[in-house]
C-alpha cells in the first residue's frame, strides 16, 4: 500500500531545516490577488501553511532575486509558476547545487527537459515514445509574410507553463491573427513552437517518488468545448471549461507505459506530472510534456490521485520533502563572492590592438 511508503521527517530534521519557500504569490494571498491571478494564489497559501504546520522554519519569499544573497536556508523548495524568463525552471536548482542546498525537483540539466517542450520531446522519443510533429516558430518566422503550416497546428511558448498562451490555427489564414499574437511584446521574444494538433483525449499520469510504481491514477483533462484544448484561463478556474477525473479506460495502460518508460530518463525529480494526448480512433498515445515539480494544490491530479490511497494533503508535502531532502547529499554552502577586478598581470597579458 502507498500509505506504507509514506515518509515524513523525524523531530531532528524539522527543528534542523529551514526552508526557503518561494512562489510568485508567497507574500500576498488577498482576495484582489485572487481575482486577478486565480486559483495560484490559493494554492499558494495552502502549501505555505501546509510546509508551516509540518513544524518547519519556513521563510517565503516571491522574488527570484532572493537566490542572488545570502542562503540562510538547508531547502529550496521552488514553485516556477509564472516565471516570464528562459531558464526560470533551471536557475533555482543551478543556483542551489552551486551553493550546496537542497533543492526540490530534478537538477538542473534535467529541468531543462521539463522546461524545453522541444528538448523533452527529443528524450521522449530516444525513449521510444511517439510525440506530436512540431517546429519552432521565432522571430524570423514571423517576420515572414505568408509563413504557415498546413493542417491543425497548437502554437504555444516553448517554455511556457499552465497552457499560456496557447493558440490553436486549423488554416492558412488563422496564421496571420496567430503569429501576430505570439509576437506580443509581453513574451519578451521568447520563442513558441507550433505542435501538431492530436485529436483525442487528454491524460495526465502523476509520479511521486517514494510510491510504488505505476501506484498512482491516470487522470483525464477536460478543456474547451470543440477541441478539448486546455487553456491557461481554464486551468486558473477563471473560466468552467476545466475539469478532471480519474480515468482508467481505453489510453490509460498505453500512458503509464509510457510515463514509466520516460520517469526512468529523468529521474530522480521527487514527483511530476506526465501528458498526453490520446486518440481514440487511432490509438495513438502522444507525449506532450512532463512537468517537474508541477502544481500539487489539493484540486490538482497529483494531490487527489495520493488521495485516493487516503493520504492527506500535508501527508503528501511532509513526503515529497523528505523524500528530497534526504536523497540530496549536503554540502558545505558557500557565500557569494564579489566579482574579482583583473589582476595588472592579467591585464598586461591583455592582446593589444595593432
Amino acid at each position: 500500500m502507498i500509505s506504507q511508503c509514506l515518509l515524513k521527517p523525524t523531530p531532528e530534521e524539522i527543528a534542523d531545516t529551514h526552508v526557503l519557500f518561494l512562489a510568485r504569490h508567497a507574500l500576498d494571498a488577498s482576495p484582489e490577488r485572487r481575482a486577478k491571478y486565480g486559483y495560484h494564489v490559493v494554492y499558494h497559501a495552502i502549501l505555505l501553511n501546509a510546509l508551516r504546520s509540518l513544524g518547519f522554519r519556513v521563510t517565503p519569499a516571491s522574488e527570484h532575486a532572493v537566490l542572488f544573497g545570502p542562503l540562510d536556508f538547508d531547502f529550496l523548495y521552488a514553485i516556477h509558476s509564472h516565471a516570464i524568463f528562459d531558464g526560470h525552471e533551471l536557475l533555482t536548482p543551478a543556483i542551489a547545487a552551486y551553493r550546496g542546498v537542497a533543492c526540490l525537483g530534478a537538477s538542473a540539466p534535467t529541468r531543462a527537459i521539463s522546461e524545453d517542450k522541444v528538448l523533452a520531446k527529443q528524450v521522449a522519443v530516444s525513449a521510444g515514445l511517439d510525440v506530436a510533429g512540431h517546429q519552432i516558430i521565432n522571430f524570423s518566422d514571423v517576420g515572414r509574410n505568408g509563413f504557415h503550416l498546413p493542417g491543425s497546428w497548437i502554437l504555444k511558448p516553448r517554455g511556457g507553463i499552465a497552457s499560456d498562451a496557447v493558440i490553436k490555427v486549423d488554416s492558412e489564414a488563422d496564421w496571420p491573427g496567430a503569429l501576430t499574437a505570439i509576437s506580443d511584446p509581453r513574451h519578451e521574444g521568447r520563442d513558441f513552437i507550433a505542435e501538431e494538433f492530436v485529436p483525442g483525449l487528454n491524460l495526465t499520469v502523476p509520479v511521486v517518488e517514494g510510491f510504488p510504481p505505476g501506484s498512482l491514477a491516470v487522470f483525464q483533462e477536460t478543456g474547451r468545448p470543440g477541441d478539448n484544448v486546455l487553456t491557461n484561463e481554464g486551468k486558473r478556474g477563471l473560466n468552467n471549461t476545466y475539469t478532471s477525473a480519474p480515468y482508467d479506460g481505453p489510453g490509460a495502460k498505453e500512458a503509464l507505459k509510457a510515463t514509466a518508460d520516460m520517469a526512468a530518463q529523468v529521474s530522480p525529480f521527487d514527483y511530476a506530472r506526465f501528458d498526453f494526448r490520446y486518440d481514440p480512433a487511432t490509438r495513438r498515445t502522444v507525449f506532450i510534456e512532463v512537468n517537474i515539480a508541477c502544481n500539487m494544490a489539493p484540486a490538482s491530479a497529483v494531490y487527489r490521485a495520493a488521495a485516493l490511497h487516503g493520504i492527506k494533503y500535508e501527508e503528501l508535502v511532509a513526503h515529497v520533502l523528505t523524500y528530497s531532502f534526504r536523497r540530496q547529499r549536503k554540502r558545505p554552502k558557500a557565500s557569494p563572492k564579489p566579482a574579482s577586478t583583473p589582476s595588472k598581470a592579467h591585464a598586461d597579458r591583455t592582446p593589444r590592438a595593432l
